[in-house]
């Protein structure tokens, strides 16, 4: 897994990754700036939450997304302005910035964003806990061979088998903008010490080759994933820094 790397140079065929714990964000000022950010619409989708600890996420969450897109474009925090997706994906409005792309997860106690140019991108972050019925999740989901492995761990082992092989799947159909409802389980996912790899049934029409994948830790209760469409006979290199509003404004 790629470790959180402190030196962060420009972006130039690298996938930056931002991360915040959104419970660290708690004084009344700097919520005020991050309301101060949102948009019409972000402020009616919060208004709309009625669990604090909702409002609390998606408030820092979005925030946070601001603010690192004024990091690696032209425009402050405020004027970004989105537009969506078939089925959801929020995108740059193209005559604003074009070729700045990006991607925005959050969970409890954890929100992250990746930034790329030019090709899609798609991250997810999940909470490690007991969840019901995870082998009946992936019975839907995993791949056969997947399945099988899982099924031969147990314990911490098992949790984290599950999860590591759920957010990759969630991070690539972010990345495609084509929902979970996808047919996940014809993609095999690979993980272990040599990395991340995907093998795609030829049904799909994908080249694996055409794909990176990279599983992280931000925190010692989270793991992520990004899921980024590879530059031309290239790799990403790929940066991970904490958020601080502090240091952004």
């Amino acid at each position: 897994m790629t470790p959180v790397d402190r030196d962060f140079p420009g972006l130039k065929q690298q996938a930056h990754v931002w991360f915040v714990e959104p419970d660290t964000v708690a004084d009344d000022e700097t919520l005020a700036y991050c309301a101060s950010l949102l948009d019409e619409q972000e402020t009616a989708r919060l208004e709309r939450f009625h669990g604090e600890a909702d409002r609390h996420v998606y408030l820092v969450s979005h925030a946070m997304l601001r603010s690192v897109l004024s990091l690696h474009g032209p425009l402050p925090p405020e004027q970004w302005r989105f537009r969506h997706g078939e089925h959801g994906r929020p995108e740059i409005i193209p005559d604003q910035y074009p070729g700045l792309r990006f991607n925005l997860s959050h969970t409890p106690g954890l929100a992250a964003c990746v930034v790329t140019r030019e090709r899609d991108c798609g991250i997810d972050v999940e909470r490690l806990r007991r969840r019901g019925n995870p082998e009946g999740v992936a019975r839907r989901m995993f791949s056969p061979p997947e399945i099988l492995e899982l099924r031969q761990r147990k314990g911490d082992a098992f949790k984290d088998y599950f999860y590591e092989h759920w957010v990759l799947r969630e991070a690539w159909v972010k990345a495609r903008g084509i929902g979970i409802s996808f047919p996940t389980r014809l993609i095999h996912f690979k993980t272990g010490d040599t990395g991340v790899s995907a093998d795609f049934d030829a049904s799909l029409g994908v080249e694996a080759k055409e794909w990176q994948f990279e599983l992280f830790r931000p925190t010692g209760e989270h793991v992520a994933a990004v899921a980024l469409q590879r530059p031309r006979d290239a790799q990403y290199e790929i940066r991970i820094r904490r958020f601080s509003f502090d240091s952004s404004r």
